[in-house]
């Protein structure tokens, strides 16, 4: 009998070690989180131009798919690989009134590592109910201008990528990513944008800002399109 249960006890711990080798296979994890954050910026803490009007954002969405990382010590990664990490399409819920949200996307293994960028893509999602704010459209953000109540949208499809210089190291456990979007660099973080000069030509009470809108304010969406962009950096 003891000899049976010295038995079992080795093949047990054989069986351990044995699953302790397959799992240390040179794969640490990423946590994927994407977030906002929604500083209080003074009017003279940035150019006046931006911020002639009193803007409040209070819903920002964006949809998203195909996230690839590079791993910057190997030289056959690339952002332009079909290995896609996360295929998406996910829809992340940023602001909720003027209150930063953030939403984890998941996790996922990757080769151990030092990853200095990660690429997704800016994609609409046809696939969601008419009524969705997000439907048909990669970015959507509502809120005032002086009072007035104004809605943007995009529907580009276009590449973001995002990165820091000194890259996160993945080894072996859980390392979080964070794509933080700052709402407080949307009016002029490339684009010195004065939302003062957006219209309402069509008298509805809403200012629509959109590339195809009526309101005479395509030029204004271009550009916040483009600061949205430049206001996503890589945090962990």
């Amino acid at each position: 009998m003891k000899n049976f249960k010295f038995l079992f006890l080795t093949l047990l711990t054989l069986a351990i070690i044995s699953c302790s080798k397959d799992n240390n296979n040179g794969e640490g994890g990423i946590n994927l989180t994407i977030s906002a954050v929604n500083q209080s910026v003074s009017k003279s803490a940035i150019n006046q131009k931006a911020f002639a009007a009193d803007v409040i954002f209070t819903d920002f969405r964006i949809s998203i798919r195909d996230v690839v990382f590079k791993n910057d010590d190997d030289a056959t990664s690339s952002l332009d690989t079909d290995e896609i990490q996360f295929r998406g399409p996910y829809q992340i819920d940023l602001l909720d009134g003027t209150n930063a949200l953030s939403q984890t996307i998941g996790n996922v293994f990757v080769p151990d590592g030092r990853y200095k960028e990660l690429r997704f893509k800016l994609h609409k999602d046809e696939d969601l109910p008419a009524t969705d704010d997000l439907f048909d459209r990669s970015i959507y953000i509502e809120g005032t201008i002086d009072g007035v109540p104004f809605v943007f949208w995009h529907d580009t499809s276009e590449n973001l990528d995002v990165g820091r210089s000194t890259g996160v190291l993945v080894q072996d456990g859980i390392v979080d990513f964070t794509v933080q979007f700052d709402i407080s660099q949307f009016l002029s973080s490339l684009n010195q944008i004065d939302l003062s000069q957006a219209t309402d030509n069509n008298g509805n009470g809403l200012i629509e800002i959109f590339p195809n809108d009526q309101d005479g304010n395509q030029g204004i969406a271009a550009d916040l399109k483009e600061n949205i962009k430049m206001a996503a950096d890589l945090m962990n």
